[in-house]
């Protein structure tokens, strides 16, 4: 058996102030995601990803 890695996605959260920010980063380019709630943030990020890697 032979196993190939590929990074598909890299993300990156911090917090600035009152703001949560994520950036992801994939081969299609990288994106920017801010919110001061984080699970909404986080919800906008999630769906995102799955738009992009649904077809996978």
């Amino acid at each position: 058996m032979v196993t190939v890695e590929e990074e598909l996605c890299r993300i990156e959260i911090v917090k600035e102030g009152s703001e949560f920010i994520a950036r992801a980063h994939t081969q299609a380019g990288t994106r920017e995601y801010r919110n001061t709630l984080f699970e909404d943030m986080l919800r906008e990020l999630v769906i995102d990803l799955q738009e992009e890697f649904g077809e996978l």
